[in-house]
Protein backbone atom coordinates (compact mmCIF):
# COMPACT_ATOMS: atom_id res chain seq x y z
CA UNK A 1 0.00 0.00 0.00
CA UNK A 2 3.01 2.33 0.38
CA UNK A 3 2.98 3.34 -3.32
CA UNK A 4 -0.70 4.47 -3.25
CA UNK A 5 -1.36 8.21 -3.16
CA UNK A 6 -2.70 9.63 0.11
CA UNK A 7 -6.24 9.86 -1.23
CA UNK A 8 -6.44 6.14 -1.95
CA UNK A 9 -4.79 5.17 1.34
CA UNK A 10 -7.53 7.17 3.07
CA UNK A 11 -10.15 5.38 0.97
CA UNK A 12 -8.73 2.01 2.02
CA UNK A 13 -8.91 2.90 5.72
CA UNK A 14 -12.46 4.34 5.41
CA UNK A 15 -13.86 1.34 3.52
CA UNK A 16 -14.31 -1.00 6.49
CA UNK A 17 -16.09 1.63 8.59
CA UNK A 18 -18.41 2.45 5.69
CA UNK A 19 -19.04 -1.27 5.14
CA UNK A 20 -19.99 -1.86 8.79
CA UNK A 21 -22.40 1.09 8.65
CA UNK A 22 -24.41 -0.43 5.81
CA UNK A 23 -27.72 -1.43 7.37
CA UNK A 24 -29.52 -2.62 4.23
CA UNK A 25 -28.83 -3.84 0.72
CA UNK A 26 -29.56 -0.45 -0.90
CA UNK A 27 -26.82 1.20 1.14
CA UNK A 28 -24.48 -1.67 0.27
CA UNK A 29 -25.11 -1.24 -3.47
CA UNK A 30 -24.33 2.46 -3.22
CA UNK A 31 -21.09 1.66 -1.41
CA UNK A 32 -20.23 -0.94 -4.06
CA UNK A 33 -20.69 1.63 -6.82
CA UNK A 34 -18.54 4.18 -4.96
CA UNK A 35 -15.61 1.79 -4.59
CA UNK A 36 -15.60 -0.68 -7.51
CA UNK A 37 -18.03 0.86 -10.04
CA UNK A 38 -17.00 1.33 -13.69
CA UNK A 39 -16.97 5.13 -13.67
CA UNK A 40 -16.06 7.68 -10.96
CA UNK A 41 -15.28 5.03 -8.33
CA UNK A 42 -12.15 4.67 -6.23
CA UNK A 43 -11.16 1.65 -8.34
CA UNK A 44 -11.57 3.61 -11.61
CA UNK A 45 -9.41 6.45 -10.28
CA UNK A 46 -6.74 3.95 -9.26
CA UNK A 47 -6.61 2.63 -12.83
CA UNK A 48 -6.12 6.19 -14.09
CA UNK A 49 -3.23 6.57 -11.66
CA UNK A 50 -1.77 3.28 -12.90
CA UNK A 51 -1.87 4.46 -16.52
CA UNK A 52 -0.11 7.71 -15.60
CA UNK A 53 2.53 6.12 -13.38
CA UNK A 54 6.16 5.81 -14.54
CA UNK A 55 7.00 2.53 -16.26
CA UNK A 56 9.29 1.36 -13.46
CA UNK A 57 6.44 1.74 -10.86
CA UNK A 58 3.62 0.16 -12.84
CA UNK A 59 4.36 -3.44 -11.76
CA UNK A 60 4.41 -2.82 -8.01
CA UNK A 61 1.59 -0.26 -8.11
CA UNK A 62 -0.61 -2.59 -10.14
CA UNK A 63 -0.14 -5.42 -7.65
CA UNK A 64 -1.09 -3.12 -4.77
CA UNK A 65 -4.21 -1.90 -6.60
CA UNK A 66 -5.34 -5.45 -7.39
CA UNK A 67 -4.86 -6.54 -3.76
CA UNK A 68 -6.86 -3.56 -2.53
CA UNK A 69 -9.71 -4.20 -4.98
CA UNK A 70 -9.75 -7.84 -3.92
CA UNK A 71 -10.20 -6.86 -0.25
CA UNK A 72 -13.06 -4.52 -1.17
CA UNK A 73 -14.82 -7.15 -3.30
CA UNK A 74 -14.46 -9.82 -0.58
CA UNK A 75 -15.81 -7.47 2.12
CA UNK A 76 -18.77 -6.50 -0.06
CA UNK A 77 -19.63 -10.17 -0.74
CA UNK A 78 -19.54 -11.10 2.97
CA UNK A 79 -21.65 -8.10 4.00
CA UNK A 80 -24.17 -8.79 1.22
CA UNK A 81 -24.60 -12.38 2.42
CA UNK A 82 -25.16 -11.16 6.00
CA UNK A 83 -27.78 -8.61 4.97
CA UNK A 84 -29.62 -11.11 2.77
CA UNK A 85 -29.75 -13.65 5.62
CA UNK A 86 -31.10 -10.98 8.00
CA UNK A 87 -33.78 -10.00 5.47
CA UNK A 88 -34.85 -13.64 5.07
CA UNK A 89 -35.11 -14.12 8.86
CA UNK A 90 -37.16 -10.96 9.20
CA UNK A 91 -39.48 -12.06 6.40
CA UNK A 92 -39.88 -15.48 8.01
CA UNK A 93 -40.79 -13.90 11.36
CA UNK A 94 -43.28 -11.60 9.70
CA UNK A 95 -44.99 -14.56 8.01
CA UNK A 96 -45.13 -16.50 11.30
CA UNK A 97 -46.65 -13.61 13.26
CA UNK A 98 -50.34 -14.01 13.98
CA UNK A 99 -51.94 -10.62 14.78
CA UNK A 100 -54.86 -12.38 16.50
CA UNK A 101 -52.68 -14.00 19.16
CA UNK A 102 -52.62 -12.25 22.56
CA UNK A 103 -49.34 -10.58 23.52
CA UNK A 104 -46.93 -12.66 25.63
CA UNK A 105 -47.56 -12.44 29.34
CA UNK A 106 -44.59 -10.87 31.16
CA UNK A 107 -43.01 -12.96 33.89
CA UNK A 108 -44.19 -12.06 37.37
CA UNK A 109 -41.88 -11.74 40.34
CA UNK A 110 -42.56 -13.52 43.61
CA UNK A 111 -41.33 -13.62 47.18
CA UNK A 112 -38.38 -15.95 47.78
CA UNK A 113 -39.50 -19.36 49.14
CA UNK A 114 -37.49 -18.89 52.35
CA UNK A 115 -39.27 -15.61 53.07
CA UNK A 116 -42.60 -17.24 52.32
CA UNK A 117 -41.79 -20.07 54.71
CA UNK A 118 -40.82 -17.65 57.48
CA UNK A 119 -44.15 -15.90 56.98
CA UNK A 120 -45.87 -19.27 57.20
CA UNK A 121 -44.07 -20.05 60.47
CA UNK A 122 -45.20 -16.74 61.89
CA UNK A 123 -48.80 -17.55 60.94
CA UNK A 124 -48.52 -20.93 62.69
CA UNK A 125 -47.77 -19.16 65.98
CA UNK A 126 -50.15 -16.22 65.64
CA UNK A 127 -53.14 -18.17 67.04
CA UNK A 128 -51.04 -18.72 70.17
CA UNK A 129 -50.66 -14.97 70.68
CA UNK A 130 -47.15 -14.47 69.27
CA UNK A 131 -46.21 -11.27 67.43
CA UNK A 132 -43.04 -10.42 65.44
CA UNK A 133 -40.01 -8.57 66.78
CA UNK A 134 -36.85 -7.69 64.85
CA UNK A 135 -33.30 -6.74 65.76
CA UNK A 136 -30.05 -5.69 64.03
CA UNK A 137 -27.90 -8.21 62.17
CA UNK A 138 -24.76 -6.38 63.34
CA UNK A 139 -24.76 -6.95 67.09
CA UNK A 140 -22.70 -6.25 70.19
CA UNK A 141 -20.99 -8.96 72.20
CA UNK A 142 -23.19 -7.97 75.14
CA UNK A 143 -26.41 -8.81 73.33
CA UNK A 144 -25.07 -11.74 71.30
CA UNK A 145 -23.15 -13.45 74.13
CA UNK A 146 -23.13 -11.81 77.57
CA UNK A 147 -26.88 -11.38 77.80
CA UNK A 148 -27.37 -15.01 76.81
CA UNK A 149 -25.17 -16.46 79.55
CA UNK A 150 -22.34 -17.30 77.14
CA UNK A 151 -19.07 -16.74 79.05
CA UNK A 152 -15.97 -15.10 77.63
CA UNK A 153 -14.14 -18.44 77.25
CA UNK A 154 -16.98 -20.15 75.35
CA UNK A 155 -15.86 -21.55 71.94
CA UNK A 156 -18.72 -19.76 70.14
CA UNK A 157 -17.03 -16.46 70.95
CA UNK A 158 -13.88 -17.42 69.06
CA UNK A 159 -12.97 -15.95 65.70
CA UNK A 160 -13.15 -19.44 64.21
CA UNK A 161 -16.93 -19.46 64.70
CA UNK A 162 -17.99 -15.80 64.58
CA UNK A 163 -17.61 -12.98 62.03
CA UNK A 164 -16.16 -10.07 64.02
CA UNK A 165 -15.98 -6.52 62.70
CA UNK A 166 -12.56 -5.78 64.17
CA UNK A 167 -12.48 -2.16 63.07
CA UNK A 168 -15.66 -1.49 65.06
CA UNK A 169 -14.75 -2.68 68.54
CA UNK A 170 -16.99 -5.43 69.89
CA UNK A 171 -19.40 -5.53 66.91
CA UNK A 172 -20.06 -8.78 65.07
CA UNK A 173 -22.52 -10.46 62.73
CA UNK A 174 -25.08 -12.09 64.99
CA UNK A 175 -24.69 -15.86 65.28
CA UNK A 176 -28.36 -16.43 66.15
CA UNK A 177 -31.56 -14.43 66.49
CA UNK A 178 -31.42 -14.85 70.29
CA UNK A 179 -30.08 -11.30 70.83
CA UNK A 180 -33.57 -10.13 69.93
CA UNK A 181 -34.73 -11.92 73.11
CA UNK A 182 -32.39 -9.79 75.21
CA UNK A 183 -33.34 -6.53 73.51
CA UNK A 184 -37.08 -7.15 73.75
CA UNK A 185 -36.97 -8.34 77.37
CA UNK A 186 -34.90 -5.30 78.35
CA UNK A 187 -37.44 -3.05 76.65
CA UNK A 188 -40.53 -4.72 78.09
CA UNK A 189 -39.23 -5.67 81.55
CA UNK A 190 -40.65 -2.51 83.24
CA UNK A 191 -44.17 -3.33 82.00
CA UNK A 192 -44.08 -7.14 82.16
CA UNK A 193 -46.51 -7.29 85.10
CA UNK A 194 -49.07 -5.16 83.32
CA UNK A 195 -48.63 -7.20 80.15
CA UNK A 196 -48.95 -10.50 81.99
CA UNK A 197 -45.81 -11.80 80.28
CA UNK A 198 -43.94 -11.65 76.98
CA UNK A 199 -44.27 -13.75 73.86
CA UNK A 200 -42.95 -13.09 70.35
CA UNK A 201 -41.16 -14.50 67.30
CA UNK A 202 -37.94 -13.09 65.82
CA UNK A 203 -37.30 -14.19 62.21
CA UNK A 204 -34.13 -13.17 60.39
CA UNK A 205 -30.69 -13.90 58.95
CA UNK A 206 -27.78 -15.13 61.05
CA UNK A 207 -24.10 -15.79 60.30
CA UNK A 208 -21.58 -18.43 61.35
CA UNK A 209 -18.29 -19.68 59.94
CA UNK A 210 -19.76 -22.97 58.74
CA UNK A 211 -18.44 -24.91 55.76
CA UNK A 212 -20.91 -25.06 52.88
CA UNK A 213 -22.48 -28.51 52.44
CA UNK A 214 -25.99 -29.88 51.79
CA UNK A 215 -27.19 -28.86 55.28
CA UNK A 216 -24.90 -25.94 56.29
CA UNK A 217 -24.19 -22.41 55.09
CA UNK A 218 -22.29 -19.41 56.56
CA UNK A 219 -25.49 -17.39 56.16
CA UNK A 220 -28.87 -18.87 57.00
CA UNK A 221 -32.21 -17.99 58.56
CA UNK A 222 -33.80 -18.67 61.93
CA UNK A 223 -37.16 -18.05 63.52
CA UNK A 224 -36.64 -17.49 67.25
CA UNK A 225 -39.51 -17.79 69.72
CA UNK A 226 -39.75 -16.66 73.34
CA UNK A 227 -42.48 -16.92 75.96
CA UNK A 228 -42.10 -15.53 79.50
CA UNK A 229 -44.83 -15.89 82.09
CA UNK A 230 -45.54 -17.23 85.54
CA UNK A 231 -45.33 -20.97 86.11
CA UNK A 232 -44.02 -21.78 82.62
CA UNK A 233 -42.49 -25.27 82.44
CA UNK A 234 -41.13 -27.85 80.02
CA UNK A 235 -44.62 -29.22 79.38
CA UNK A 236 -45.64 -25.85 77.87
CA UNK A 237 -42.62 -25.93 75.57
CA UNK A 238 -43.26 -29.49 74.39
CA UNK A 239 -46.94 -28.86 73.74
CA UNK A 240 -46.20 -25.68 71.79
CA UNK A 241 -43.55 -27.25 69.57
CA UNK A 242 -45.51 -30.45 68.98
CA UNK A 243 -48.41 -28.29 67.78
CA UNK A 244 -46.10 -26.20 65.57
CA UNK A 245 -44.39 -29.17 63.89
CA UNK A 246 -47.71 -30.82 63.12
CA UNK A 247 -49.02 -27.54 61.72
CA UNK A 248 -46.00 -27.33 59.44
CA UNK A 249 -45.58 -30.97 58.40
CA UNK A 250 -49.06 -32.41 58.85
CA UNK A 251 -50.89 -34.16 61.70
CA UNK A 252 -48.88 -37.37 61.25
CA UNK A 253 -45.51 -35.70 61.76
CA UNK A 254 -43.33 -37.55 64.27
CA UNK A 255 -41.47 -35.33 66.72
CA UNK A 256 -38.86 -36.27 69.32
CA UNK A 257 -37.15 -34.30 72.06
CA UNK A 258 -33.54 -35.04 72.99
CA UNK A 259 -31.70 -33.65 76.03
CA UNK A 260 -29.04 -31.13 75.04
CA UNK A 261 -27.10 -28.15 76.34
CA UNK A 262 -27.33 -24.43 75.53
CA UNK A 263 -25.90 -21.74 77.81
CA UNK A 264 -29.07 -19.65 77.59
CA UNK A 265 -31.56 -22.40 78.51
CA UNK A 266 -31.77 -24.89 81.38
CA UNK A 267 -32.90 -27.58 80.88
CA UNK A 268 -32.26 -27.66 77.12
CA UNK A 269 -33.36 -29.95 74.31
CA UNK A 270 -33.08 -30.50 70.60
CA UNK A 271 -36.19 -31.22 68.55
CA UNK A 272 -36.11 -33.60 65.59
CA UNK A 273 -38.69 -34.48 62.96
CA UNK A 274 -38.67 -37.83 61.21
CA UNK A 275 -37.13 -37.32 57.76
CA UNK A 276 -39.85 -37.20 55.08
CA UNK A 277 -37.35 -37.78 52.28
CA UNK A 278 -36.58 -41.34 53.32
CA UNK A 279 -39.36 -42.03 55.82
CA UNK A 280 -36.77 -42.75 58.49
CA UNK A 281 -34.74 -45.29 56.49
CA UNK A 282 -31.70 -43.02 56.27
CA UNK A 283 -30.53 -40.71 53.49
CA UNK A 284 -28.08 -37.92 52.70
CA UNK A 285 -30.18 -35.20 54.34
CA UNK A 286 -30.72 -37.01 57.64
CA UNK A 287 -27.18 -38.48 57.44
CA UNK A 288 -28.54 -41.99 57.79
CA UNK A 289 -30.25 -41.37 61.15
CA UNK A 290 -33.83 -41.13 59.88
CA UNK A 291 -34.31 -37.84 61.77
CA UNK A 292 -33.58 -34.20 60.93
CA UNK A 293 -32.73 -31.74 63.69
CA UNK A 294 -34.79 -28.57 63.24
CA UNK A 295 -34.87 -26.80 66.59
CA UNK A 296 -32.91 -26.03 69.70
CA UNK A 297 -35.05 -25.17 72.71
CA UNK A 298 -35.33 -25.10 76.47
CA UNK A 299 -36.45 -23.13 79.50
CA UNK A 300 -34.91 -19.64 79.66
CA UNK A 301 -31.89 -19.63 81.97
CA UNK A 302 -32.37 -17.51 85.11
CA UNK A 303 -29.21 -15.56 84.26
CA UNK A 304 -30.74 -14.49 80.92
CA UNK A 305 -33.86 -13.23 82.68
CA UNK A 306 -31.78 -11.50 85.33
CA UNK A 307 -29.54 -9.78 82.73
CA UNK A 308 -32.66 -8.38 81.04
CA UNK A 309 -34.08 -7.02 84.28
CA UNK A 310 -36.67 -9.76 84.91
CA UNK A 311 -36.86 -11.51 88.28
CA UNK A 312 -36.38 -15.30 87.72
CA UNK A 313 -37.97 -15.98 91.12
CA UNK A 314 -41.28 -14.65 89.75
CA UNK A 315 -41.05 -15.26 86.03
CA UNK A 316 -39.99 -18.22 83.91
CA UNK A 317 -40.20 -19.01 80.23
CA UNK A 318 -39.08 -21.04 77.27
CA UNK A 319 -37.26 -20.24 74.03
CA UNK A 320 -36.71 -22.05 70.75
CA UNK A 321 -35.00 -21.47 67.42
CA UNK A 322 -36.10 -23.04 64.13
CA UNK A 323 -33.73 -23.44 61.17
CA UNK A 324 -35.64 -22.10 58.17
CA UNK A 325 -33.48 -23.72 55.46
CA UNK A 326 -33.72 -27.18 57.02
CA UNK A 327 -37.45 -26.75 57.45
CA UNK A 328 -37.73 -25.69 53.81
CA UNK A 329 -35.85 -28.84 52.81
CA UNK A 330 -38.31 -30.90 54.83
CA UNK A 331 -41.41 -29.23 53.43
CA UNK A 332 -40.26 -29.28 49.80
CA UNK A 333 -38.21 -32.50 50.04
CA UNK A 334 -35.14 -30.69 48.64
CA UNK A 335 -31.90 -32.62 49.25
CA UNK A 336 -29.50 -29.63 49.23
CA UNK A 337 -30.07 -26.23 50.89
CA UNK A 338 -27.60 -24.59 48.47
CA UNK A 339 -30.33 -24.71 45.84
CA UNK A 340 -32.17 -21.97 47.74
CA UNK A 341 -29.27 -19.54 47.21
CA UNK A 342 -28.26 -20.26 43.60
CA UNK A 343 -31.05 -18.12 42.05
CA UNK A 344 -32.10 -20.75 39.52
CA UNK A 345 -35.55 -19.45 38.59
CA UNK A 346 -36.69 -22.94 37.57
CA UNK A 347 -36.05 -24.23 41.08
CA UNK A 348 -37.53 -21.16 42.76
CA UNK A 349 -40.68 -21.41 40.61
CA UNK A 350 -41.03 -25.08 41.59
CA UNK A 351 -40.98 -24.09 45.25
CA UNK A 352 -44.56 -22.81 45.09
CA UNK A 353 -45.40 -25.77 47.33
CA UNK A 354 -43.85 -23.89 50.25
CA UNK A 355 -46.83 -21.52 50.29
Amino acid sequence: MSLLPQELRDAYEAFQAALDACGDLDALMRLKGAYIGREGSHAARMMDLLKAAPKEQKRELGASINALKGKWEEGLRIRQAELEDARKRQASLAQAWDPELPPPTPAKGAMHPLNRLMDRMVEVFRPLGYHVEEGPEVETEAHNFDGLNIPADHPARGSADTFYLKEHGDLLLRTHTSPVQVRVMQRLAPTIEARGGIRFLAPGRVYRKDEIDPTHSPMFHQVEGLLVGKGIGMHHLKGTLDYAMKALFGPKAEVRFRPSYFPFTEPSCEVDVRCPLCGGDGCRVCKGSGWVELLGAGLVHPNVLRFSGIDPEVWSGFAFGIGVERTAMMVSQTPDLRLFFENDTRFLAAMGGLD
